[in-house]
């Protein structure tokens, strides 16, 4: 057996919770198994969504908003999350931190992770995979596998 692979093994620890890359003391490194395959490279998932997309929100509990429709307000590709305009809803105490400052509840959405969505095509109302396709001038665009309506108009 090679040492440099078990010590390399010894120093990464694979975690079922939904979490992003984190380095612990002793320079152990928590990867989560929901994000990564064991032995990737590549420790950042791939989102599939872009800013403005309309997806529909796949798995989850009725409360989140399971089979909803909304589009999306933010992409962060570093921990592989969205925020979806309409789902996830959360309520947060706000301190008044100036004279014309809000407080109370305040209701807003939280980031969930890009694979319980999927791309909702306005054109066939359904929630589709993509396709891509290189068009006459060069640039690659987004197709439903459905209907073919592209989504970069």
């Amino acid at each position: 057996m090679n040492p440099t692979k078990t010590a390399h093994k010894r120093n990464i620890r694979y975690a079922n919770a939904p979490i992003s890359k984190q380095v612990k003391l002793g320079g152990k490194t928590v990867v989560s198994n929901a994000l990564v395959k064991q032995g990737a490279s590549n420790l950042t998932p791939k989102v599939h969504v872009k800013k403005g997309d309309m997806v529909m929100l796949m798995t989850g509990s009725e409360k989140i908003g399971r089979g909803k429709t909304g589009k999306v307000a933010n992409v962060f590709p570093k921990t592989g999350k969205i925020v979806v305009e309409g789902i996830n809803m959360v309520t947060r105490a706000n301190k008044q931190r100036s004279v014309t400052g809000q407080s109370g509840l305040i209701k807003k959405e939280a980031p969930i992770f890009a694979s319980r969505v999927m791309l909702f095509c306005t054109a066939c109302k359904k929630p589709t995979r993509i396709k891509h396709k290189v068009t006459d001038n060069g640039k690659k665009t987004r197709i439903c596998k459905h209907c073919s309506e592209a989504f970069d108009a």
